[in-house]
C-alpha cells in the first residue's frame, strides 16, 4: 500500500518576487545550471513554461536513494505559480507559488502531495517516514540555501519553515492525475 505524504515549504528569499520567478522560470528551461540546488537535476526539462509540457525532475536524498518523478505542468500564472501532477517515485501533484514579502524579499511556497511507489519505501514506511520526511526538510533547506545565496549575491542562512506533515489517507493523490 502506498504511504502518503503532504509537504509543506517556505523559502524566504531576500529578492523581489519577479527575481525570483525569473529564477525559478530559469532553472526549469534546458540547459540551466541548477548547481545552486545540490540534490536536484532536471534529466528532461520542459521546452515551455505551458500546461501539458513534460519534464522529469530526480532528487538525490540525503540517505542515498534517488528519487524520479516524471512531471506534467498542469497550470501556470506567470510570474506568480505552478503547478504540476506527478508519476514515477512519487504519484500525486505539487505546486510552486512566489509572493511578496516587502519590496526587497519573497516568499515561495512549495505544496507536495505525494504517494510513494517504491515497494520499498511504502514496506518500511511505518519505521522509516521520519527519516524520509527529514531527508526532505534536508534538500529543500539546501534550495532555500541556495536560491538565496544566488539571488543575494551572499551566503544566506535558511529559514525554512517547511515542517513536513503526513496525511494519514484522509488526503490522497486523487484529484492529481
Amino acid at each position: 500500500m502506498p504511504a502518503r505524504y503532504s509537504f509543506t515549504s517556505r523559502w524566504l528569499v531576500p529578492a523581489p518576487a519577479d527575481r525570483v520567478w525569473t529564477e525559478v522560470e530559469r532553472m526549469l528551461r534546458p540547459g540551466a545550471d541548477r548547481r545552486w540546488w545540490p540534490g536536484l537535476t532536471l534529466p528532461m526539462a520542459p521546452r515551455r513554461l505551458v500546461p501539458g509540457e513534460r519534464m522529469v525532475l530526480a532528487v538525490r536524498s540525503p540517505l542515498g536513494y534517488v528519487l524520479r518523478m516524471r512531471l506534467q505542468l498542469t497550470e501556470i500564472a506567470q510570474g506568480r505559480s505552478v503547478n504540476a501532477a506527478s508519476d514515477g517515485d512519487l504519484r500525486g501533484g505539487g505546486r510552486v507559488v512566489v509572493d511578496e514579502d516587502g519590496a526587497e524579499a519573497s516568499v515561495v511556497t512549495f505544496q507536495w502531495d505525494v504517494e510513494t511507489r517504491r515497494r520499498w519505501m511504502n514496506a518500511t514506511a511505518w519505521a522509516l517516514r521520519p527519516a524520509f520526511e527529514r531527508a526532505h526538510a534536508h534538500v529543500m533547506r539546501r534550495g532555500e540555501q541556495g536560491m538565496g545565496a544566488l539571488l543575494a549575491g551572499a551566503r544566506s542562512e535558511p529559514r525554512n519553515t517547511g515542517n513536513p506533515r503526513f496525511s494519514h489517507g484522509r488526503r490522497g493523490a486523487a484529484g492529481y492525475r
